[in-house]
């Protein structure tokens, strides 16, 4: 038994934290139901197509207008049934729609109300739309990324949209174990903004210890020497010497043995004052050998390294493989959908694709028939644009039923 069976989540949210976070839950056995606008999500034609197949697994899918009466009347009837709610709008839109924390949760007293914004339901900020980017510029995570002689950079993955997601999913499964107690839900108010200020923990810390900002350094780090990137004879290599004992480690494997006594570059401290004179030296050395003969001796010796790969050769690297650590899914009308696989590792409920992502539509009417809505009913709903069927359905709908 996956440890969220029997839990209905009604995800309303779109783009990447969100369905992040209703992935999660599905995965582990919710039973998650995407709530599009008849339009859809607006990235669905993002990737060729690919890009809610792969946020979306493990869900099934409805397409209602919440702004018609009868779309208004089918939400109503899903929150009376579901244990959770997910949004993903600015503050206010949902209470506009009448579907705020409030009136869900004067119908359904359990109900866990996840909300998810840019800069959170309260704050200067909160009426603004916020972007992963737009976070990464607001929180220093830009100021502190790129060359030390450059502009500011964005990081290249969306870690604050994947870890909003994260965060939403243990903020949801908290909340639920809470009411399993209390019998209450409760209302989750979760910002990229406070994600991206998580992701700076340690360089506030520094901060309030030193008073000083963290610099670009490129593929260097401030407080630490050598923890950088060294380009050798086939591709670059990624080195984090933490510590002295690492350090003492890394001159043995390079033959500079001569240094770990050298007065300037004893501790952590020493070698990122004389970082000038150092890192040439093990630029040098770094540049003499392959990566594949410096990973040889390092990952022996116990030196925390790793080659910087491409995307390509990581989907191809053995390592992934064996943890399946991205899956492929047969998706109609695109063929293969590849996709990032769940990275939690419960013994007890492996995760699996037990659905593909939806479709637009594709269960609007199975679902409405789960909350007492008969066929003729769900067919003049659509009639009336409050909600969307499967384009099948729509083309031959007494067919399909038969």
């Amino acid at each position: 038994m996956l440890p969220l069976q029997g839990i209905t989540v009604l995800d309303l949210t779109q783009v990447i934290a969100g369905p992040v976070a209703g992935q999660i839950l599905g995965d582990m056995g919710a039973d998650v139901i995407k709530v599009e606008p008849l339009v859809g999500d607006h990235f669905r034609p993002q990737m060729g197509g690919a890009w809610v197949p792969a946020m979306n697994r493990n869900k099934r899918g409805i397409a209602i207008d919440l702004k018609s009466e009868g779309g208004k009347q089918v939400m109503w009837r899903l929150v009376q049934k579901a244990d959770v709610f997910m949004e993903a709008f600015v503050p206010g839109v949902m209470t506009k729609l009448g579907f705020g924390y409030e009136a869900v949760s004067a119908v359904n007293p359990g109900m866990v109300y996840l909300s998810i914004s840019g800069y959170g339901q309260t704050g200067p900020y909160r009426n603004r739309a916020g972007y992963d980017p737009c976070i990464q510029a607001e929180t220093g995570i830009m100021e502190a990324t790129g060359d030390a002689d450059g502009p500011p950079a964005r990081v290249g993955a969306a870690p604050i949209d994947q870890g909003t997601g994260a965060y939403g999913a243990l903020g949801v499964a908290l909340a639920l174990l809470a009411r399993h107690r209390t019998g209450r839900g409760q209302h989750i108010d979760l910002a990229l903004y406070d994600v991206g200020v998580q992701l700076m923990s340690h360089w506030i810390t520094n901060y309030g210890r030193t008073g000083e900002d963290p610099q670009r350094m490129g593929m260097s780090h401030t407080l630490i020497v050598p923890l950088r990137t060294f380009a050798t004879q086939t591709q670059p290599l990624y080195v984090a010497c933490t510590n002295d004992a690492f350090w003492a480690k890394l001159v043995d494997v390079l033959g500079l043995r001569q240094l770990k006594t050298d007065e300037r570059f004893r501790t952590v401290a020493d070698r990122v004052a004389n970082r000038a004179a150092l890192e040439p030296m093990l630029e040098a050395a770094f540049a003499a050998e392959t990566c594949e003969d410096l990973l040889a001796r390092l990952i022996p010796a116990g030196v925390p390294c790793a080659p910087v790969k491409k995307v390509s050769d990581m989907l191809h690297d053995p390592h992934a493989i064996a943890r399946h650590s991205f899956i492929e899914m047969d998706y109609p009308g695109l063929g293969k959908v590849m996709s990032a696989n769940n990275p939690l590792r419960l013994s007890d409920a492996p995760v699996t694709v037990r659905r593909l992502g939806p479709q637009l539509g594709e269960h609007t009417r199975q679902v409405l028939r789960e909350v007492g809505y008969r066929d003729a009913d769900i067919d003049a709903l659509a009639a009336a644009n409050a909600v969307r069927l499967h384009e099948e359905e729509e083309v031959v709908p007494s067919a399909r039923r038969a």
